[in-house]
C-alpha cells in the first residue's frame, strides 16, 4: 500500500501529460499513414493488381471492364480534401464540422456503391476459373502486418 502511495503522484503526472499530449497529436498533418506509408501502400496495392492481372489472363473485352474496375477501385482515397477545406474546418462549429463529416461519408458511401456495380459487371465477365482466382485474391479480410503471408513479394 505504500509502494501505491508514492508511485501515485508519478503516476497522475504522466496521465495529465498524456492527456495534454492528445490535441497536439490530433493537429498533425499526416497522421499515422503519412506520405512514405501512402507511398509503400499504393506501390503494394499495385503489385497485387499486377499479380491478379496476370493470373486472371484476361481477354480483349475483359480487359476494358478490368480498366474501369482499377479506376474505380479504392474510392476512399480519391478526392482528399484540398488545403483551403482543411483549414476552413477549424473555423466551424462542431455540429457545422458533424455535418460536413456526414457529407463526406455519403459521397463515399456513393462512391462505393459505383464501385460495386463496375465490380458486378467486371466480375460477370469471368470464366468460372478466373472467377476462383479472384476470389481467392480478395478473401480473408486485411491481414495488416500481424497476419501471415505479408513477407516481401506476397499480398
Amino acid at each position: 500500500m505504500t509502494r501505491f502511495r508514492q508511485s501515485l503522484p508519478t503516476l497522475a503526472l504522466s496521465l495529465l501529460l498524456g492527456v495534454m499530449a492528445v490535441p497536439a497529436l490530433a493537429d498533425m498533418p499526416c497522421g499515422p499513414m503519412g506520405g512514405g506509408m501512402r507511398a509503400q501502400r499504393a506501390e503494394r496495392m499495385e503489385q497485387h493488381h499486377h499479380k491478379l492481372h496476370e493470373a486472371l489472363k484476361l481477354n480483349a473485352e475483359q480487359e476494358v471492364a478490368w480498366k474501369k474496375l482499377i479506376a474505380s477501385e479504392h474510392p476512399m482515397g480519391k478526392g482528399r480534401r484540398d488545403a483551403a477545406k482543411a483549414g476552413d474546418a477549424a473555423t466551424l462549429s462542431t455540429p457545422e464540422r458533424a455535418e460536413r463529416m456526414l457529407e463526406h461519408m455519403k459521397a463515399q458511401q456513393a462512391a462505393m456503391a459505383e464501385h460495386i456495380v463496375v465490380l458486378k459487371a467486371f466480375y460477370g465477365q469471368l470464366s468460372p476459373e478466373q472467377q476462383k482466382i479472384f476470389d481467392d485474391a480478395h478473401r480473408g479480410g486485411r491481414r495488416g502486418m500481424r497476419g501471415k503471408g505479408m513477407g516481401p513479394g506476397q499480398s
